[in-house]
């Protein structure tokens, strides 16, 4: 049994103990026999939810996969001889670690498991094998009131054994096949309660209470570790022993019986004995009494809520013991790109580089003049700063020819030295320049081209502040006529009643209910807001008045 199975097992049986407990608490106005019948049903799917999760057909959930680990970095490749050195040394068997069976914590989770189920299974059988034990050393109880109380509890009908026996401390039930009831010896002298002891003893009987006890203990002994399924535990005996209790109550007079409960509080067996008792002792006993003398033990049972809350835990808990989380498929990688082939390697000059003839630059026009801004604009300005450097390259001379001489020498040179080819400056240079003077020429073009569209635009733009400052002061006066005709319907409302009750009426019959008292605030709150109204109007004729003037300047 793996660690992630124990968890799994952990909140699976959380999420069923848990549902059912609320199932119950929802029926809590409901007979005590409905709420321990849903309680049952999360009994029997907690004893299958082990079987469920392995061998079930899984309902498979995915989650997201965790994010990819971040890749150390791949070591540079070691050269031949490094990694034929360190072949041998690979080969070598890997070394033994000695106890290397204790480092998975695996097995010491399952250790612990097993040494809570030992402990709980062990105190289960230790209390039937102690009922065992008490059973065979009673004897059959012959007083004819005993008798005649258990033949009116139909106790004859069902085969159970009445018995005496000395060791038990209080009334009690027990037995699937052979039911006993087992009475002390305090009890066995008091045959004036025997109608009320043995009519809850018979409906334990009857109900078949102790199975589903013995069965919610095996529940505890597989879920030790959750605290929930101790409290499914407690609430299936506390159910039980309130539906026996409706049960006894229909046949015996409720307050009589209500007594006998209180009489035998203090004879509260053991809780570690699995079997149904009358004397359950606090807090349950104190509910007990206090639901028989309220009346509310004799509900009926058996009604649809209780079989739909039945139905609605097997449909939770069932999906819940199947759910398996996988983790979500990652995506494929994208192939990878077939490595590009390397370059051949460059064959080596084998002859000189053949002289090529050249002539020197034709001298440049004459040098560019300054772009004068278009005539709408400004006052004409110079080119811009990042022309500067490339008019400055265009107006300088041209380089002198390189005489012929040194020209041949350098290509001599460069034929007798082929790692390092023979570089014409003069022609490199010649082409820059030739280049720049192009560029320059372009841009001066483009200036003049786009002087008109700045000079459109700019005008567009005032056109625009204009039309927003008449648009804003055509705002302002509407918000001031709004704000007249606030004021007004303010001072009639606060000073006409009968228009204030023609606004009454209206409203009414529209289906909204106004007094004198909300229409004379909301005439305050209009003219607060008539007063906003005016400052606002105020403003815009203030923008408005800005923009102009920015227009001006």
């Amino acid at each position: 049994m793996s660690y992630d199975f124990l968890i799994e097992m952990a909140w699976k049986s959380a999420a069923i103990a848990g549902g059912a407990l609320l199932l119950a608490a929802l029926l809590r106005s409901r007979a005590a026999a409905d709420r321990g019948a849903v309680l049952k049903v999360a009994v029997a799917l907690l004893l299958a939810l082990p079987a469920i999760a392995l061998f079930a057909p899984a309902l498979q959930i995915e989650t997201p996969a965790p994010a990819p680990a971040a890749m150390a970095p791949t070591a540079a490749v070691a050269p031949a001889a490094a990694v034929d050195a360190a072949a041998p040394a690979a080969e070598a068997p890997p070394a033994t670690s000695s106890g290397a069976d204790w480092d998975d914590p695996s097995l010491l989770f399952f250790l612990l498991y097993a040494g809570g189920v030992a402990m709980v299974a062990g105190r289960l059988l230790a209390g039937l094998w102690t009922l065992s034990r008490w059973t065979r050393n009673a004897r059959e109880v012959e007083a004819p009131l005993w008798r005649a109380a258990l033949a009116r509890a139909g106790g004859d009908s069902l085969g159970i054994r009445l018995l005496a026996s000395p060791d038990a401390s209080s009334p009690l039930s027990w037995g699937l096949r052979r039911p006993v009831i087992l009475l002390d010896s305090d009890t066995l002298r008091s045959p004036e309660e025997a109608d009320a002891i043995l009519a809850h003893e018979v409906a334990h009987v009857a109900r078949r209470d102790w199975p589903s006890l013995v069965l919610s203990r095996l529940a505890v002994a597989l879920f030790w570790f959750n605290p929930l399924v101790w409290r499914l535990d407690r609430e299936v005996a506390q159910q039980a022993e309130e539906a026996a209790d409706s049960d006894a109550a229909a046949t015996v007079e409720p307050a009589r019986y209500a007594q006998t409960l209180l009489d035998w509080a203090r004879l509260s067996g053991s809780p570690a004995l699995p079997a149904n008792a009358i004397a359950a002792g606090e807090p349950g006993l104190s509910r007990r009494v206090k639901a028989i003398l309220d009346g509310r033990v004799a509900r009926r049972s058996g009604s649809r809520l209780a079989v739909a809350a039945m139905l609605g835990c097997a449909a939770f808990a069932a999906p819940v013991a199947a759910i398996e989380f996988v983790p979500e498929a990652p995506e494929a990688p994208p192939a990878p790109l077939a490595p590009a082939a390397a370059p051949a390697p460059l064959a080596p000059l084998s002859r000189a580089v053949p002289a090529v003839p050249h002539s020197p630059p034709a001298p440049l026009a004459a040098p560019v003049r300054g772009v004068a801004a278009p005539r709408p604009l400004a006052a004409p300005a110079a080119a811009p700063a990042p022309l500067a450097p490339l008019a400055a390259l265009a107006a300088r001379p041209p380089l002198p020819p390189r005489p012929p001489a040194l020209a041949l020498a350098m290509r001599a040179r460069g034929a007798a030295n082929p790692g390092r080819p023979y570089v014409d400056h003069d022609a490199i240079a010649a082409d820059v320049a030739a280049a720049v003077a192009e560029a320059t020429r372009s841009i001066e073009v483009a200036t003049a081209r786009i002087g008109p569209s700045v000079e459109r635009a700019v005008a567009a733009a005032m056109a625009g502040v204009a039309r927003g400052a008449t648009g804003m002061e055509a705002g302002a006066r509407g918000m001031e006529d709004g704000a007249r005709r606030m004021r007004a319907e303010a001072a009639r409302l606060k000073s006409s009643r009968a228009y204030r009750e023609e606004q009454i009426r209206r409203n009414a019959a529209r289906g909204e209910h106004v007094t004198h008292e909300q229409l004379l605030e909301a005439a305050d709150e209009m003219a607060d807001g008539a007063d906003d109204m005016i400052d606002g109007a105020r403003e815009m004729r203030e923008a408005a008045a800005e923009m102009r003037r920015g227009r001006h300047d």
